[in-house]
């Protein structure tokens, strides 16, 4: 049994909680079929060393063990206090238990209804907490389990886990038992259900499970991140500890675009933050629970890719074909395999049997039949393009075509110092007996030939970043005069239009279009003189942000004449205030764009440009700020940036430009911080000599 206050770990305030040398149950039972029953024989399921206490005042003895008629009797103070009683008892027993000195406590209870005194009982509890300085676990939640010390602080037996590397932090209480309970194949070093999160949140128990040496990987479902700065902080020391964490983030429509004015506001949903957050910090982001444990077991036995793709082996042409479509269309990274791999191949293969990657190894059915399989596996471990090996068999739990294959997956790990698994292409294959004994040998066992490449690719792209070197974060501008003085703007009553917010781009350095507003004839003709044609003419009348869906511009006016014809109908439309502007060469239209996002402040988005940023969801999003690097990056990812390449014998456009462009965009948000509610710039418009904005809208917070 760990000893919290002797070890490495006493100083973590959630010590007491995760790691508790012993327990008091408060409502604890033994009247049939009640919760506090269940919950005793759980707390007793796992074999827990630790003093156990059980608490209940009309019971003398339970499951054979002394009870208390209070948690005052007992002799000792607990770490932990197991609170298994209903909302209207929940402030009395917490409130009892952190008088006798229990130093942590788990609540199951959804917490609603009223406090003594009045008002949310659930907001009484937080206050609770945190007057004592004491991590509460929940409430609506399913406790906690540590499969070393095999503390069960829940409601569920768990008695049949085995120890592994996986720590599962689920906010949902369902999704915690589903994914704890259900499979033999996950092993877990810690899992934690922290509900609502009364006394302790998510990058707190992210924080502690860095600090385990049995902590493998990190598996997050998450719903909201309570502390987001902590949130974050607690991702880069997971980075930085090398421990990866993968990240199941729900709640992901748009809801954040309910009252946006820009294009970018209207855009970005409710995760786009969580998803920039989760790849700035070096974590992996997931889209559903299956994919969040696939990821996690190929972490979890902390062997990770290098550089490269997954090599796989298999006895089926079908199957290998199948993989090698799915692979296509999801963008995984199949080992492209070298010559002197392929010469290898051929040489231990017979003339039936192709060298590729996915390898089918199933030959003739003679007693080498195992042996190729094995040959094959190793030639493709021992490929310096080979990053990870996945090997396929007909094996299930009712049927073994060939138990030297099942020995062969279960001594995998033996064969390469590389990640390596096994899976089955059919997501329904019965396997959870082979799968279990496979998890004995540290095998991970994948199902679905969709769902294992996406768990490669994950893994992959996330160990490729990892060895990215080290850039430092692009850092805002300290508070200048300058930066003081457009907040100042921004927060005033200052008419803010389409030329202020290009003189803002401006001072950032980015480069704009040449623009002028005017208020009449006699001061538009004087404007386009010195600007020189061809120009173009746009209304700057006030309320008008997307100028376009009113009619609102004019383009290629050659000279005065059709300067004063556009100006005719744009004044007699929607009034005589105007913004002319010199005509921009031809070029690819980009998007930027930046919503202040509540819990993580600027994000800054960049698309495709000009009418087209509505009909595509291509978009990429980061935190503010960031640097060129990182803007070229999601430059590059868009499907807009084949345009840039050159197409159909166009030349290249200077991509770098652009990537300058909105890196300083980023900095540029990030230095006015809340000043700025929305921010969009489109298009700016990348020819082959650089990038220049031609149209911006900022909406101030004050607004």
């Amino acid at each position: 049994m760990s000893d919290p206050v002797g070890s490495g770990r006493a100083a973590h305030r959630l010590a007491p909680l995760l790691d508790a040398r012993s327990i008091a149950v408060v409502g604890a039972s033994e009247r049939a079929n009640s919760f506090g029953l269940r919950l005793s024989q759980a707390v007793l399921s796992a074999g827990y060393e630790g003093q156990i206490s059980f608490v209940n005042p009309k019971q003398d003895s339970i499951l054979g063990r002394r009870c208390h008629r209070s948690i005052a009797e007992l002799e000792h103070a607990p770490d932990l206090a197991i609170l298994g009683v209903g909302a209207v008892n929940l402030e009395a027993a917490l409130l009892a238990a952190i008088e006798r000195g229990a130093r942590s406590a788990v609540i199951f209870d959804a917490c609603h209804g009223e406090a003594a005194a009045g008002g949310p009982l659930l907001a009484r509890l937080r206050d609770i907490a945190h007057e004592a300085r004491i991590p509460v676990c929940g409430g609506a939640g399913m406790g906690l389990v540590n499969l070393p010390t095999r503390c069960v602080a829940s409601f569920y037996p768990a008695g049949h886990l085995k120890p592994g590397g996986i720590t599962l932090i689920a906010h949902s209480g369902s999704v915690f038992t589903v994914l704890a309970m259900n499979d033999p194949r996950y092993r877990f070093d810690l899992m934690v259900s922290p509900g609502q999160e009364i006394g302790a949140t998510a990058d707190e128990y992210i924080d502690y499970a860095i600090g385990r040496p049995t902590t493998k990987v990190i598996a997050l479902f998450l719903e909201t991140a309570r502390n987001p700065q902590g949130f974050l902080e607690s991702l880069r020391r997971a980075q930085a500890a090398h421990i990866p964490v993968v990240i199941c983030k729900v709640g992901r429509c748009e809801q954040s675009a309910r009252m946006a004015r820009s294009h970018t506001g209207a855009l970005a949903g409710s995760s786009a933050a969580y998803v920039a957050a989760i790849e700035e910090c070096g974590a992996i982001a997931v889209e559903d629970v299956d994919q969040l444990m696939n990821v996690a077991q190929l972490c979890a036995g902390g062997r990770l890719p290098g550089p490269g793709g997954v090599g796989l082996v298999t006895d089926s042409g079908g199957l290998r074909e199948l993989v090698t479509d799915r692979a296509t269309e999801i963008g995984a990274p199949l080992a492209e395999l070298g010559p002197p791999t392929i010469a290898a191949l051929r040489g231990m293969l017979p003339p039936s049997l192709e060298p590729s990657n996915p390898l089918d190894c199933a030959a003739e059915l003679t007693d080498e039949f195992a042996a190729m399989f094995e040959r094959g596996l190793v030639s493709m471990a021992d490929a310096p393009e080979v990053s990870m090996i996945g090997f396929e068999a007909d094996l299930r739990d009712d049927y073994v075509y060939m138990e030297e294959l099942r020995q062969l997956a279960l001594r995998l790990p033996a064969l390469t110092t590389k990640p390596c698994f096994f899976y089955s292409s059919f997501s329904r294959a019965n396997n959870r007996s082979l799968a279990d004994a496979l998890a004995d040998h540290g095998v991970p066992c994948l199902n679905g030939a969709g769902e294992m490449l996406l768990a490669a690719k994950k893994v992959q792209e996330w160990a490729d970043r990892r060895r990215e070197q080290p850039r430092p974060s692009a850092q805002s501008p300290a508070a200048s005069e300058a930066v003081e003085s457009w907040r100042t703007a921004l927060r005033s009553d200052h008419l803010w239009d389409e030329r202020r917010s290009l003189d803002l781009l401006s001072a950032f350095g980015i480069k704009t279009i040449r623009s002028e507003i005017a208020e009449n004839w006699e001061g538009l003709a004087a404007a386009g003189r010195r600007i020189g044609y061809p120009l173009v003419l746009k209304t700057a009348a006030i309320g008008i942000d997307h100028k376009s869906d009113r009619d609102g511009v004019h383009l290629g006016l050659t000279d005065q004449d059709a300067l004063r014809c556009a100006y005719d109908d744009l004044s007699g439309r929607l009034g005589p205030r105007v913004i002319v502007q010199a005509m921009a060469g031809k070029g690819v239209e980009l998007g930027l764009g930046c919503v202040l996002d509540p819990d993580f402040g600027p994000l800054v988005m960049v698309s495709a440009g000009g009418t087209l940023i509505e009909l595509f969801c291509d978009r990429q999003f980061a935190l503010a700020p960031f640097d060129e690097h990182r803007a070229l990056r999601m430059i590059e990812r868009l499907a807009v940036a084949r345009t840039l390449n050159g197409v159909r014998g166009a030349p290249a456009k200077d991509k770098r430009s652009a990537a300058r462009a909105l890196a300083d965009f980023s900095i540029m948000c990030a230095s006015l911080g809340s000043a700025i509610a929305e921010a969009d710039v489109n298009p700016l418009i990348v020819s082959e000599t650089g990038a220049v904005a031609v149209d911006a809208l900022l909406v101030p917070a004050a607004r």
